[in-house]
């Protein structure tokens, strides 16, 4: 019985790992980056759900915007991209 407390935080942990829900994002952002990432690549496709995940359009857009000024890309959107090479990539 001892166990049982355990137990429950290690669900309660598990649960809060898991990824977070893809935010909401306009159809034309999404065309937008398929026309420099195919739509039928894996990578592409990861790195698009990875992304929705992790920032809200507005953070993607002012990413973009910092990128075609200073040619920094945000660590958000490079992590995507290389957890998604990684994964999909030989």
């Amino acid at each position: 019985m001892r166990w049982v407390p355990f137990a429950l935080i290690g669900a309660v942990f598990l649960a809060a790992c898991g990824e977070p829900a893809a935010n909401p994002f306009p159809d034309s952002a999404h065309t937008r980056f398929e026309q420099s990432c195919p739509p039928g690549s894996q990578v592409c496709v990861c790195t698009w759900d990875k992304i929705t995940r992790a920032m809200t359009h507005e953070e993607y857009e002012a990413a973009l915007t910092r990128f075609r000024e200073t040619g920094r890309m945000d660590p958000r959107v490079t992590r995507a991209r290389t957890q998604c090479l990684d994964l999909h990539e030989s």
